[in-house]
């Protein structure tokens, strides 16, 4: 039906300013494209129109889910002859919207309201007139442009409040969420979350005192204040500077722009509507292209999804527009800045959620969220500030029923929804996620888009990567890449029977798969390729990331491992019930002296090797339990690393962290084992254990005894650390730690007298050859078992020569040695894990 000039309609969303309608059909709905635009899981992406038809306006369903209602019934039709106030979705909950005919003079009805709130005159809705194409500008070359979708009220939520602010200059945002225009300034101005500053920035990121402007004779000067996550000018970080005129200052998400000695709230217009814009976007990597003059824009709003065979390259172009990857040529831009030029400054507002979840599984929703909430956001926000912002986080996403809930227990649609939360603590405007439907039904993977499209609707860019082609027509745009990283197409779903012949997903997969040089030779041909621009690069040495201080992090990621060590009942059991069998097999260690000297006279016992076995036991013992505490740690939570480590983690705090746990529960697991030992055989006494006239050791031998097991537990926590770090997966830890326990096992002297020239030297790369040296000297071996063959060889001719294993003699030296090598495997291990983990 052709639009025609009628009499014009007013439509009003409540506590919102009215949209008057003058063109049929119009309308409503939850998706940019219609006229009346509300955001509300109700509504449906076009719920309803408003047709005039012989001389009178008619309220008629397109078809939605939930219908509309009239006093509490649903209507199909209905002629809007009067003022009217309808429902959507619910006859007594869903959102009302007020409906009345106007005179011909385009007067406003009188609707009943609250006088409005002051604040300046709402910015000029977007768009284009009808028919009319966007101008070279508007759009990169060969992409596909979208005109900034119209918005009512927002949601309010904390981590709302910064994409509002930068809304407000496209949007039709409430004024007491945009705030003044231009704030004046002089003397000195304090800028902070709190709102005893003179400038109150309602912005998660934002720390309590942030920054001060001072106004001088020559300038407006802006000083940092030691906030948490920086102060921005023209996205570099600083901690002094004198403000130009044009300057954009970026606070947290915030920006403010410097205008005649006043600081402006939100971007300009043109910066923002602008939304991502990739232009002529290529990778190289060896030779081989992985993308190739790749462009496409996305308007606030709206939601694309990148589709295609495998190999195309999708994962490659979300992880160059996310900033975490650079382009060979071509740039990215977002809000008319250059995501890899400003990547510091603007990494806040990019969230990417990866393929694989990045929540710990034994952690509830709640304490997963405020673990990462304590990582992400300033320390100066309390645990209630906290809190709100998470609340606000799950009410968006419809998670809150589920905050007490296992993350490992939720569906598969809902864990994908908590990983979003995760990103959205810090209210990022753009969002992208890397094939968030994969191994979901039909039903999950709906759910999922659904949700996806809710996100944009908010006033979002949201790119979303994925195999599934069901739900396309939730999208507003569809990026087609073929194998080689080329465009096949990009547009509107509905567009591609237009370019591609046909709307048959599988069928266009199918031929870009089997003829990708075809498919990118169309699509050139009714998109000229244009000119490139070079990779945009930061104009200097490239500024470090803004992190939280060491201690804050080493606190809140030890405290999170202790909680996932606690809360996981079989893993914790493991670990109680690993030690008390370890001790229970000095059962099968056949004497009955323990660790004390045998009668001298008369010939050498049956059990003359028993020390030898319960000192094996006791080290290889504690040398399994400290490997395999950590073996699967690093790799198994590889995903979530690498998604806290872009956005701020340092390596260091995260590895202290798990050393630090690890080795306070390792002791503890040594000391379980050598109690049961001591308990079932007797317990080493100086009187029983050291040679008359010895000085050495100074400490109880039972103490001493423990420290060197507890030193090879220790060192058995980095051992596992470092083949948790070194491999690919958590099937493939188990290989590893097998071959290094039994090498440990056949190499420590306590089971095989080693006399080979050849083999000895690497026994000394062992921590427990070192471990039985240091256990040995504790209990005197020498002294206590003078007849076994390390002590003792065939060929001795007397006590007086030397034995095989030289570092079983206590003395201060040889307890320095065998500690110092032990502590040097330590740093080496710790250097090793931390190269590995600076590498991800």
């Amino acid at each position: 039906m052709t639009a025609t000039l009628i009499a014009p309609l007013s439509v009003r969303m409540a506590q919102s300013r009215p949209q008057v309608l003058r063109t049929s059909p119009a309308t409503l709905g939850r998706t940019p494209e219609n006229d009346v635009v509300v955001n509300h899981p109700l509504v449906s992406r076009t719920h309803l129109a408003f047709e005039f038809v012989d001389g009178a306006w008619w309220i008629v369903d397109r078809g939605s889910t939930n219908g509309f209602y009239l006093d509490g019934g649903r209507i199909a039709r209905l002629r809007a002859d009067r003022q009217l106030r309808i429902r959507l979705g619910d006859g007594t909950a869903g959102p009302i919207v007020e409906v009345a005919p106007q005179a011909s003079s385009g007067a406003p009805p009188s609707f009943p309201q609250r006088p409005p709130t002051p604040g300046r005159a709402p910015a000029p809705r977007p768009g284009r007139a009808p028919g009319t194409a966007p101008t070279p500008a508007q759009a990169p070359p060969g992409g596909y442009h979208q005109a900034p979708p119209r918005f009512g009220a927002l949601p309010q939520a904390p981590h709302l409040a910064a994409l509002h602010q930068n809304a407000s200059a496209i949007y039709e945002v409430p004024g007491e969420q945009r705030g003044h225009e231009s704030i004046a300034v002089s003397g000195v101005t304090t800028i902070g979350r709190t709102p005893d500053n003179d400038i109150v920035v309602s912005d998660v990121l934002a720390s309590r005192h942030h920054a001060r402007l001072t106004s001088t004779p020559q300038g407006l000067l802006l000083e940092d204040l030691r906030s948490v996550n920086g102060t921005f000018v023209n996205g570099r970080r600083t901690s002094s500077q004198r403000l130009a005129e044009n300057d954009v200052v970026t606070i947290g998400n915030s920006d403010f722009v410097v205008s005649a000695g006043a600081l402006t709230r939100g971007r300009p217009q043109a910066s923002v509507s602008g939304g991502l814009a990739v232009t002529g976007v290529g990778l190289t990597v060896d030779g081989k292209k992985l993308l190739d003059d790749v462009s496409f824009a996305a308007a606030p709003g709206t939601l694309t999804a990148i589709i295609g065979p495998s190999g195309a390259g999708k994962s490659t172009a979300s992880r160059i527009v996310a900033g975490l990857n650079t382009p060979t040529v071509g740039a990215v831009t977002f809000e008319g800045r250059g995501v890899h030029a400003e990547y510091e400054a603007l990494r806040s507002r990019i969230g990417m959620v990866p393929q694989d979840d990045v929540l710990h599984g034994r952690l509830t929703l709640r304490q997963a969220l405020r673990y990462a909430a304590e990582l992400r956001l300033p320390k100066d926000l309390s645990t209630s500030d906290r809190d709100e912002v998470i609340d606000g986080v799950l009410a968006e996403l419809q998670l809150t029923d589920h905050v007490d809930t296992r993350v490992d227990t939720l569906s598969g649609g809902q864990r994908k929804r908590a990983s979003v939360a995760m990103e959205l603590l810090t209210g990022p405007s753009l969002l992208i996620l890397d094939e968030p439907t994969s191994g979901l039904d039909p039903a999950l993977d709906q759910q999922v888009m659904r949700t996806l499209r809710r996100l944009a609707d908010a006033g979002r860019v949201v790119l979303v990567v994925t195999h599934s082609l069901t739900y396309l027509s939730l999208c507003d745009q569809v990026l087609l890449l073929a194998p080689g990283g080329r465009t096949a197409f990009c547009g509107a779903p509905g567009d591609v029977a237009a370019e591609m012949g046909t709307t048959d997903w599988a069928e266009i997969f199918a031929h870009v798969a089997e003829q990708p040089e075809r498919a990118w030779a169309a699509y050139r041909m009714r998109h000229p390729r244009e000119a490139a621009p070079p990779p945009s690069t930061p104009p200097g040495p490239t500024p470090k990331i803004a992190r939280a201080g060491v201690t804050r992090q080493l606190s809140t990621l030890g405290r999170r491992q202790i909680r996932l060590i606690v809360s996981d009942r079989g893993y914790l059991a493991v670990l109680l019930v690993m030690p008390i069998v370890l001790g229970l097999l000095v059962l099968v260690v056949p004497g009955d002296k323990g660790f004390t000297r045998p009668d001298m006279k008369g010939p050498p016992p049956d059990d003359v090797g028993e020390v030898l076995q319960l000192l094996t036991v006791l080290v290889i013992g504690a040398a399994f339990m400290g490997t395999a505490l950590a073996v699967r740690d690093l790799v198994a939570e590889r995903g979530i690393y690498e998604r806290e480590r872009a956005v701020g983690l340092r390596p260091a705090a995260y590895l202290a962290a798990k050393i630090a746990v690890f080795c306070a529960v390792a002791p503890l697991q040594a000391a379980v084992m050598i109690g049961i030992v001591y308990g079932l055989r007797a317990m080493p006494t100086a009187d029983d254990v050291t040679e008359p006239g010895t000085a050495y050791p100074m400490l109880p031998p039972a103490l001493t005894l423990f420290l060197a097991v507890a030193t090879v537990a220790w060192v058995g926590v980095l051992v596992g650390l470092a083949i948790s770090a070194a491999v690919g997966s958590s099937e493939q830890t188990m290989p590893p730690l097998v071959i290094v326990v039994m090498v440990q096992l056949v190499l420590s002297g306590g089971v095989i007298a080693i006399s080979s020239a050849v083999v000895t030297p690497f026994t000394y790369l062992l921590p427990t050859y070192w471990g039985f040296a240091n256990a040995a000297q504790a209990v005197d071996v020498p002294y206590i078992a003078p007849d076994v063959s390390q002590v003792n060889p065939v060929d001795r001719a007397s006590r007086d020569d030397p034995i095989m294993y030289p570092f079983w003699e206590p003395s201060a030296a040889h307890s320095a040695i065998g500690y110092g090598a032990l502590a040097a495997m330590a740093v080496v291990l710790a250097g090793f894990v931390y190269w590995r983990l600076r590498r991800r």
